[in-house]
């Protein structure tokens, strides 16, 4: 259960707790959470508490939630390969709205962009591993 003495907030405890059920399997990839209420009545913390935990999880891409409708544990699909030119720039980002509509993105999951003196690309960070040549110099 939370510990109220922690210095660890509250949504925090909550956020891991729910995390460590995700991660030991109890809720799956695809399955709903419980309700507000039901999580509320478990864990004996307010609602809003519950909606600061969500959000928390919501933000590290570990749930998705739509209007309406109970938050369920995002599924994750294949991730591609893709080379990185010799001499990118990788850095991540968080995408702006019209990427997020475009890429199909989630609340929560960065881009990862390319950068060439030539062109710049974005993906999405959890449907793509770039990989970078091997044998290259070590920055100084």
């Amino acid at each position: 259960m939370l510990d109220r003495r922690s210095a660890l907030a509250l949504y925090r405890q909550l956020a891991d707790a729910l995390l460590d059920r995700i991660k030991g399997g109890e809720l799956r990839p695809g399955m709903e959470l419980p309700s507000e209420s039901v999580i509320s009545l478990q864990y004996k913390v307010s609602r809003d508490v519950v909606r600061d935990a969500m959000a928390v999880l919501r933000s590290e891409g570990v749930i998705a939630t739509e209007r309406g409708r109970r938050s369920v544990v995002r599924k994750t699909g294949p991730v591609e390969q893709l080379p990185a030119p010799p001499s990118a720039q990788i850095t991540a980002r968080m995408p702006t709205s019209d990427e997020r509509r475009s890429l199909n993105l989630l609340e929560g999951v960065p881009l990862l962009v390319v950068r060439t003196e030539e062109f710049e690309t974005v993906h999405p960070a959890d449907r793509v591993m770039l990989l970078t040549p091997p044998g290259g110099e070590e920055p100084a």
